[in-house]
């Protein structure tokens, strides 16, 4: 599964998963379902109004409500439901910048603008299955994506990769943090990009210290994150395999 990395204020990068092409076509087919059942709605209405209104009047009025939902409704739901649809949210995915910020108005606009581009002959279908970064051409006109945010693994899974099963716990007060705390631990040691990172890595070492009362005294910032995040896992880990027993 692709992925893009979005830079957190911490300047840590996290990786988020590209929505599957899956995802993608049931949300699709979901929002369809739901304007299909509004068409449906109108649709009975203006066959009762045809009998009491001979004029044609009230059938105009039913036409118009009829498309303007249909027109807007992926630009008014993006924009007043965080980058998602009904169906989106249903499949747990929405629309993100690929430089990980929120998206604004106008690109949402542009997104929706050049929504019937992509649906002609399923052009945009083409262009995902293309690009590799599950854009279409709105995706790329506005410089977005839409991103899964469905867990890709689950936190202990990740965070067990480097411990032993003969590890010695150090700094037993680790468990006071929790697994977000843990998980940005993580992308703090694993972030090579970031061109101040014994700052970053010094900056990070002083507030894990404060939260577990621990200074890791003689230790370099990195080998204190690196052995705090180690305890974490191994305590946290036999508390779940004790928990299950």
């Amino acid at each position: 599964m692709q992925t893009i990395g979005i830079e957190t204020a911490q300047n840590v990068v996290v990786q988020h998963e590209i929505a599957s092409l899956g995802d993608r076509i049931v949300a699709y087919i979901f929002d369809a379902l739901v304007l299909g059942a509004w068409l449906i709605f109108l649709a009975i209405l203006v066959i009762i109004s045809i009998d009491n209104d001979p004029s044609g009047i009230a059938i105009g009025i039913l036409v118009v409500l009829a498309l303007i939902p249909y027109l807007f409704y992926h630009l008014v739901c993006e924009i007043t439901m965080d980058g998602q649809s009904i169906g989106k949210r249903a499949r747990k995915i929405r629309v993100s910048r690929v430089d990980g910020g929120q998206p604004r108005i106008g690109q949402y606009l542009l997104r929706w603008v050049l929504r019937p581009i992509d649906g002609f002959y399923y052009v945009g279908l083409v262009v995902i299955l293309i690009n590799g970064k599950g854009q279409r051409l709105g995706d790329l006109a506005a410089g977005t994506t839409v991103v899964s945010l469905k867990p890709r693994l689950r936190l202990q899974d990740t965070l067990m990769t480097d411990v032993k099963p003969q590890h010695q716990v150090r700094f037993p007060e680790s468990v006071r943090l929790n697994d977000a705390q843990a998980a940005l631990i993580k992308e703090v040691l694993n972030n090579f990009k970031v061109g101040n990172r014994s700052e970053l890595l010094r900056e990070m070492a002083e507030k894990v210290s404060l939260a577990i009362g621990n200074t890791g005294s003689g230790l370099s910032p990195e080998e204190f994150l690196r052995a705090v995040l180690q305890d974490y896992v191994h305590l946290t880990g036999q508390a779940g395999q004790a928990t299950s027993r």
